[in-house]
């Protein structure tokens, strides 16, 4: 269990490294601290807590019914009558056969010799409760990638409002420029009322990124438990290249994903082994010690029984239900092999995701600058004359929607890498290549 709790940690913090090699002026909480508290406060996690106690008691259980087990019984007995024998011996001697108030204790330890089904029944419930444990460790990774995408997501969101909020700004300084020229007379009522109309529509961006981002974090405290502080920054990618896809799928094999689809594909192998061993013979021993205030023949009051008892059972539906658990493994092998082949469907889709984010983040980068300068020289064309206020106002939109590109280019970015490496169950805390 220690080492599964390491694997669970790891796993968990998987990604935590990922903003090491990125510029960060974050006011909110590092994502490991969102991903620890999402490991024990989320729902998805505290279910597969449960699930995983479950399983294993289940397999303490069968345990249970291959073990020795000790009973003890009492038993009061209200005769009619009583039947009383005497010995015809000097002197004579008086035997109690049946006592009008009966008193009898039993004491019994009961030994399952030889029952191979129902040792093959608790290897699978073992195998189970291991299959279970791996289960956690496959939603612990589930969970990382969740409030790592909604993390990501919030910091781009906090971006957006920041640049949003730049956005109303500039239309408000525009207007005020505008107000100015028209004053002097050298703007008209008509690049007013377009400036006018720009600082409002500005106004209402900065409206739905602040929705945006707040509906963002509440999805981010209800994953993890844990309400985001505001952010001032967002991540900004080095734009590295990854190793080569092969030597990320070389470790798909080892996902936890994986070894829950070995576990269950063993689990129902042995279970088929319980069902094929149901016909064989089963022997079991039995010790009993008897109590009573009726001696009977014997004369005693305590004495005691040994028992070994063979016994053999054959119906239908054994037959059946070793037919049905032959078709279980096959069914679990059938998807063992589905689980392998999507590790490594997602192992490919993340990486590529993260080669197409490179490119994307980096082209966004450049039209962010580019429509930036583009804003600026609209701006100054327009004070010298020779742009009108359309001009400006366009420019300073596009400005925002490229910025706006960027910032959400960055942050998907940032989280595919680290899909990239939840999706081999890389357990490392540092943003390095396999």
């Amino acid at each position: 269990m220690k080492t599964h709790a390491k694997t669970l940690t790891s796993s968990a913090l998987v990604v935590a490294g990922l903003l090491s090699g990125s510029r960060q002026a974050l006011a909110t909480q590092p994502l490991q601290a969102f991903i620890e508290r999402a490991q024990t406060q989320s729902f998805d996690a505290r279910e597969g807590v449960a699930t995983t106690t479950q399983r294993e008691a289940e397999a303490d259980a069968s345990l249970g019914r291959i073990l020795p087990a000790f009973s003890a019984r009492g038993v009061y007995t209200r005769n009619q009558y009583e039947a009383v024998a005497t010995l015809p011996s000097m002197p004579p001697v008086k035997l109690v056969i049946q006592r009008q108030n009966q008193l009898d204790g039993f004491l019994q330890l009961d030994v399952p010799i030889v029952d191979i089904s129902s040792y093959h029944r608790y290897k699978s419930q073992s195998v189970v409760a291991r299959a279970t444990r791996e289960q956690q460790a496959v939603t612990s990774l589930m969970v990382t990638r969740a409030v790592a995408q909604m993390y990501f997501q919030f910091l781009g969101a906090s971006g957006l409002v920041r640049s949003a909020a730049l956005s109303v700004k500039a239309a408000e300084d525009n207007l005020h420029n505008v107000d100015v020229r028209l004053e002097a007379g050298v703007a008209t009522a008509f690049d007013h009322e377009r400036a006018l109309a720009n600082v409002e529509l500005a106004r209402q961006t900065l409206a739905d990124t602040e929705l945006g981002r707040d509906l963002v974090a509440r999805q981010l405290e209800t994953l993890s438990g844990l309400a985001p502080l505001p952010a001032e920054d967002f991540p900004a990618d080095d734009l590295h290249e990854e190793a080569p896809l092969e030597r990320w799928q070389a470790l798909a094999n080892e996902t936890p994903q994986m070894r829950a689809a070995r576990s269950a594909e063993e689990a129902a192998s042995e279970a088929q082994k319980s069902a094929s061993t149901a016909l064989y013979p089963t022997l079991a021993g039995s010790a009993q010690e008897h109590f009573t205030n009726a001696q009977g023949f014997t004369g005693k009051n305590a004495f005691y029984t040994l028992q070994l008892v063979a016994s053999f059972r054959l119906d239908y539906a054994t037959l059946a239900n070793q037919r049905a658990q032959e078709s279980a493994a096959a069914v679990q092998r059938i998807r063992s092999e589905r689980t392998g082949r999507s590790v490594l469907d997602s192992t490919y889709e993340a990486y590529r995701r993260v080669q197409a984010g490179i490119v994307k983040s980096r082209s966004a980068r450049s039209q962010a600058a580019a429509a930036t300068r583009a804003a600026d020289l609209a701006t100054e064309r327009y004070n010298a004359g020779v742009a009108t206020q359309l001009d400006v106002t366009q420019a300073q939109r596009d400005a925002f929607l490229a910025d706006a590109n960027r910032i959400s280019a960055d942050a998907d970015l940032t989280f595919q890498r680290a899909a990239l490496r939840l999706a081999v169950g890389q357990s490392t805390t540092t943003a390095g290549n396999p």
